[in-house]
């Protein structure tokens, strides 16, 4: 009998059981046409990863054309891209798992918008030394159709038969550039204090749960992904202690599991936060409920990472061994935990239905091959 915990069954936030602790987390798959409409090839990619966890979470899908911030990106703009993201979700349900869409808007990160002439738009106005287009500052009538139409995303999701949404709230999109300090600098509802720069991702919240309960849907999940701090030298758009006030106001609200974000070559799953003796997941896993999860993740690849992340957080999430093994939690399932791969190959990368996209970008120098690199894809 397998007696891994991973494998035992995580009630979330609002009652809904999933099959195990293993998330397949978000990440850039780049799946997704110019326009952002599913291939085949997505689809294919999902259900090959279908047994990887008791939830699945797409790439972020934009719920605006100015939200698009990386090719291949989905969207969750136009009613017309709930038939694609159907056909996404059925894969990712396909063997059990719980399908969640990740919703997020890249703000002023939206080089390929800017491209195609449409405004990029940013909480303030302000110059941005990596960025060399035009950026709008957001009106009040810019925020609120934000809202909105995340409202609508979220009805998209419902309508294709997703189980849930993830908000991102992470990464410098635009949800935490209105919260960071940097970024926001506005004099209105939206920014100043560290009230106002709450505002905007509680008001996204309160509207995607206004969306569920409308559509009549208790069970459909609603998962919150952050960034524990934004520092980069002198300059610091919020604190951990920061971040921690901002949860306890989103728990408040109400979410069914929080997924802490720690992206690159430098972070892993031990890193502690600025300034504490304690890592990341151990300060927000002392604040977080008993019946909301704690997910965490980064540096994670084989089943002894696994067991011992999950001595300090709820869930574990992976995306690159996702990637590597997809069969990652069968073999732990059924005994063969020896037989899990945690390396990538020039020759496994074609052979374990990743998107042509993806695999370019692995199997050339720089792209992600340099900023998320994948363990014996090396430049």
């Amino acid at each position: 009998m397998n007696t891994s915990k991973a494998l035992s069954p995580l009630k979330l936030g609002n009652g809904v059981q999933v099959a195990n602790r293993l998330m397949m987390s978000a990440m850039c798959d780049l799946g997704a046409t110019a326009d952002g409409q599913v291939t085949q090839e997505e689809v294919d990619f999902m259900k090959t990863r279908a047994g990887f966890g008791g939830m699945i979470v797409t790439a972020g899908a934009y719920p605006q054309a100015n939200g698009l911030g990386l090719p291949g990106q989905y969207s969750a703009a136009r009613d017309s891209d709930i038939k694609g993201l159907s056909k996404l979700a059925a894969a990712m349900k396909s063997r059990g798992a719980k399908a969640i869409l990740q919703i997020g808007h890249a703000g002023r990160e939206a080089a390929i918008p800017a491209q195609q002439g449409i405004p990029v738009l940013v909480p303030t106005k302000m110059d941005f030394p990596w960025i060399n287009y035009p950026i709008e500052e957001m009106t009040n009538d810019d925020v609120n159709q934000l809202i909105t139409d995340w409202g609508k995303a979220t009805q998209r999701a419902i309508d294709a038969g997703f189980d849930g949404v993830e908000i991102h709230n992470c990464n410098h999109d635009l949800v935490q550039q209105f919260f960071s300090a940097f970024s926001n600098h506005r004099t209105d509802q939206w920014g100043g204090s560290f009230e106002k720069r709450c505002a905007l991702p509680l008001a996204i919240l309160k509207e995607t749960h206004r969306v569920i309960a409308a559509s009549d849907k208790p069970d459909f999940i609603i998962g919150w992904r952050i960034s524990p701090d934004e520092i980069h030298g002198e300059n610091v758009g919020f604190t951990v202690d920061d971040m921690l006030k901002q949860t306890k106001l989103v728990l408040n609200e109400g979410i069914d599991y929080l997924n802490i974000s720690l992206t690159g070559s430098t972070y892993s799953y031990k890193s502690k936060a600025n300034g504490y003796d304690q890592t990341y997941a151990q300060l927000f896993h002392a604040i977080m409920p008993d019946s909301v999860p704690l997910y965490i993740g980064s540096q994670i690849q084989t089943p002894a990472d696994v067991e011992d992340a999950l001595t300090v957080a709820d869930g574990v999430y992976m995306a690159r061994e996702a990637l590597i093994d997809p069969e990652f939690t069968d073999k732990l399932k059924s005994g063969h935990a020896n037989e899990i791969i945690t390396t990538m190959s020039e020759e496994r990368i074609k052979q374990v239905h990743l998107p042509k996209a993806l695999v370019k970008d692995y199997t050339t120098p720089g792209g992600l091959r340099e900023s998320i690199p994948l363990p014996g894809l090396t430049d």
